[in-house]
This record gives C-alpha cells, structure tokens and sequence, in this order.
C-alpha cells in the first residue's frame, strides 16, 4: 500500500504540473487547466458561506469532501501537491522523528485557529483563506518561483551546451523540443518573487523541526477534513499480537498515534499513508485496514479558551483591515482582468493562486500578483501593470482558468467590449505635447477597429518662428477599453506619456453575462 501511495502522489503531482503547462496561449480548453484547483477541499465550504448554496463547478472539491467521511484524510497523504513536495524536502531535509518533534505538538490547535479565523472573516467577506490554501500555494510557487527559475536554468544549460561542437546538433533538438513542450513563450518574470518564495521556502524548511510541519500545525485544510473524518469507516487495526515495539509511533508522519497507546489512531491527523503497517515487524503484522464502524471521537486540539481568543483575533483584524486611508493614486492605478467581479467581491472571491498571471504571462504579460497599498487583502491579487504588458486584444484566457469566477469566464466578443478602464495623456510627458514633435505610436498600437485614440492637426510657432503643424492625440472615450498597449508601447523610458486608470472600468457580475 505504500508504493501504491507513493506511486498515487506521484501521478497526481505530474498531472497538476500538466494542467499548469496548459494555461498558455493558444489554449485548449479540451481540459480545463484550472482543474486541480477546483479539488481544494477549501472552496465549497468558503464558497457556501458566501452564497448559501453549493456550486457543482468545485464537483472535484466535493468528491474529495464526501470520500473524507468514509476514508478519513486520503487527500492530504495521496492527492495534495503541497504535501507531496513536503514529503520529498523532509526527505532531503532529514526530518527528526516524533521523539524529537512531539514538542510543537502544543501547536496543533494553530491550524483549528486558521480555519475558525478564516471562517469568521469568510462571513464579512474578507479572503483570509486563499493565502493558506494549499493548492493555491503550490500554484502560486509554481508560477513566480518553480517555473520561471526552472525554465531560466534549462534553458541556460542547453544554449550553454549547443556552443560545444560535438554537442550542439543533439543539444539544439531537445532544445527545440523543450520551446515546444515545455516553454513555448518567452521568459516569465512575476513581481513579488521575494515574499512568494519566502512563504513556500519556510513551508518547506519547516520540515527541519518537525515532519508535515504544515500539515500538523499551520493547514486549515487539514484541520476541515479532520473535522470531517471523525466518521470515518476505514480503519487502523491493532491486533493482540502487537509487540508494543512503537515503531509505528515514533515514525508517524503525522504524530496521529498516541505514544500512551499505540493502538489507537487520531483521526483527526491520520493520512492514510499505510506507513505504520509497513514498519510492523514482518513476523508479527499486527497492524491491518479494514472497514469497521466502530464510532469514537477524537478531541480537536482546540481549547474553550483557544476558540475564544481566536474569535477575538478575528474581530480584531476585521477592525484592523476596515480601517486606515485609502491611497487615491493607487486605487486609480489597480487595474483588475476584465470580467472581474466588482472589487470587494472580486477580492473576496479570488484565492491569489496566480493562474490568470500564469496564462497571462504566455501572452500579453501583463497580469501581475498585487503588493500592499491600502490592506493586507491586496496582497497577490492579479492586478494590470500595462508598462510591464498589456491586455491582449483578442485573448480572453483569464477568465476561463479562474477556479473561483472572481474573474468571470466571458465570451472573446464580450471580452473585446468590456473596458478595464481609460486612457490618459500626460502632457508634461507625452512627445507631441511636451516636445512639439510628431509620435503615432500609440494610435499604431491602439487595437480597436476604430482606433480609440485620434489626432488633432494644429499649427504652432516654434521658439525660431517657424510654423508647425503637429498631430496632438486624444482618447474618445466611448471607444477605449483599457486594453494598455498605448502605454506598453510608449517609447518614453521611465513613465509613459499615456497611462491607463480605472476610470470607466465596467465591473459585471454573473447576471450580466446569464
């Protein structure tokens, strides 16, 4: 059972890889790319709590949910990507038994703690889970951390190789394979790299005090299918012959058997890895599975006064996330996707895994994951940064690999008629205005079949008393769509002489595309 395990993490690790290598330009929908987000078993609960009822777009979560009664917590020892990159960087790490790890054990109730929290927030519809969403988190690494540095390095060593002589016919093959397969597009760069690899690196480093650290102690995951698998029929059984070895015990991942009593199993921590089994001694196997219902429950590691100084925390940071002054200029600036639901839905809705910045960056780059300006909230929530890219015209790719729908899924024609915001001119900057020289770029660029930025012809007296006539631009506004590519494409260096804000952004809801 526990080569089938391993060989099952491995099977579902690749095939999350396989989903993420298919958001890209062009894309084939023939499977959506998204899919394995939508197997959270996060997002029915939090999706209920917003809209009291159940949505079968997250039927992957809801298989998961169902299975956990009767199975126990299967999904974060044979299906979590997260917990399968944990396994591996323990197993480098060189992980320290129970015996040296059971005193974080008083931090259980620290991923009870997550969940309640995230749960009361959930209520007055602020996202705290997103950010500790496993399979958001693996996603989010994937696309700011993993696959740009992955990507640089391969295809460093493979033009590096190329120079040699003997070596470049083969070397140029599988570098053309690689362009194929692998990175059809160009280098990927996302901003706050820093702090995303930050977070995924003390995941994994945790690993040094203690196995599934994550798991164990900090996952609000992991704490709702504990809470769920208190029914569970599938179980460990501990037969008369067991020699009391503790074996078991001592190597158990998850620290679900207690050392007082090696025949009991926390469901709550249990992850059906089978490794126990495998350490019993070969000539005794005391330890079988089998279904039983044999109903026992085992105390969440949640004190009365834990819950209530969690509750309190919550409300606190309620407080603290509805007050504080709003930054007018940065507001302005935050360009959400088009078809993004309206702001404060948007960011309750959206789990920050950085999918539509993953396809985003296959084709007009311009989605980047957000920093801080008014909240905490903001943090890596997709935002428009037209000088790094721009929205491509006829790309609608975003809204379709959204696990949430924060970004809705809207028809290409839709799309193309679904403004993110408007046009400016700076004239201290802008060439025509501030140099009385002729610049076209911008109307070049400008995608829309009437060109959504103009020209006026003026005649104007240079300083040596010479007549000029010079084409100054203007935006008709009825016309502009905020696509961005006027201010990618501004040849200015630094700050663009055209900018885009979100004035005249149209925000929809499900209703308005129904």
């Amino acid at each position: 059972m526990v080569r089938t395990r391993r060989i099952t993490q491995i099977v579902f690790l690749i095939f999350f890889i396989i989903l993420f290598l298919k958001a890209r330009y062009p894309y084939d929908d023939s499977l959506s790319s998204d899919l394995f987000l939508r197997f959270s078993p996060l997002i029915p609960l939090f999706d209920f709590i917003g809209n009291f009822s159940l949505s079968w777009l997250f039927w992957p979560a809801l298989i998961i949910i169902i299975l956990t009664i009767f199975l126990g917590k299967f999904f974060c020892g044979w299906i979590c990507p997260l917990g399968t990159t944990i396994d591996i960087s323990s197993k480098l790490l060189k992980s320290p038994s129970n015996k040296l790890s059971n005193k974080f054990d008083k931090l259980r109730y620290l991923k009870f703690g997550i969940l309640i929290a995230s749960i009361i927030l959930a209520f007055f519809s602020i996202n705290l889970w997103g950010y500790f969403d496993p399979l958001s988190i693996f996603n989010r690494a994937l696309t700011a951390v993993l696959y740009p540095l992955g990507t640089l390095v391969t295809e460093t060593i493979l033009l590096q190789t190329s120079e040699i002589s003997f070596l470049e016919d083969p070397a140029y093959w599988i570098y053309d394979l690689y362009k194929e397969i692998i990175m059809p597009e160009s280098q990927a760069f996302v901003q706050q790299v820093f702090w995303i690899t930050a977070l995924f690196a003390i995941i994994l480093g945790l690993e040094k005090l203690s196995r599934r650290f994550w798991c164990r102690y900090l996952c609000p995951a992991g704490a709702w299918l504990g809470f769920l698998s208190q029914l569970r029929f599938y179980e460990r059984i501990v037969g008369e012959i067991c020699p009391v070895c503790n074996k078991c015990q001592v190597e158990c991942k998850m620290n679900a058997i207690p050392e007082s009593d090696v025949s009991l199993t926390s469901k709550i921590e249990c992850i059906e890895c089978f490794n126990c089994g495998s350490l019993c001694p070969p000539k005794k196997k005391a330890i079988t599975y089998r279904w039983r219902w044999k109903p026992y429950h085992t105390p969440i590691d949640v004190t009365r006064r834990q819950f209530i100084t969690t509750s309190a925390a919550s409300v606190v940071t309620l407080g603290m996330l509805s007050i504080g002054l709003n930054d007018r200029k940065n507001k302005e600036k935050r360009i959400r996707p088009p078809g993004s639901l309206p702001e404060e839905e948007f960011l309750n809705k959206c789990i920050r895994c950085l999918e539509c910045v993953r396809i985003c960056q296959s084709n007009g780059h311009c989605l980047q994951p957000d920093s801080i300006h008014n909240n905490a909230l903001e943090l890596w929530a997709p935002v428009a940064q037209m000088r790094e890219g721009y929205c491509e015209y006829n790309c609608n790719l975003c809204g379709l690999v959204c696990p949430t729908e924060a970004i809705l899924p809207l028809a290409l024609d839709v799309k193309k008629k679904t403004p993110m915001g408007l046009a400016y001119f700076d004239k201290n900057l802008c060439i025509p205005y501030a140099q009385n020289k002729d610049c076209i770029v911008c109307e070049e660029h400008c995608p829309t079949p009437d060109k959504a930025i103009k020209f006026e012809l003026k005649e104007i007296i240079l300083p040596d008393g010479t007549a000029k006539i010079i084409k100054y631009p203007y935006v008709i506004r009825e016309l502009c769509i905020g696509c961005g590519i006027c201010e990618h494409k501004c040849p200015i260096p630094g700050e663009p002489g055209i900018f885009i804000n979100t004035d005249n952004e149209l925000r929809l809801t499900k209703e308005d595309i129904a």
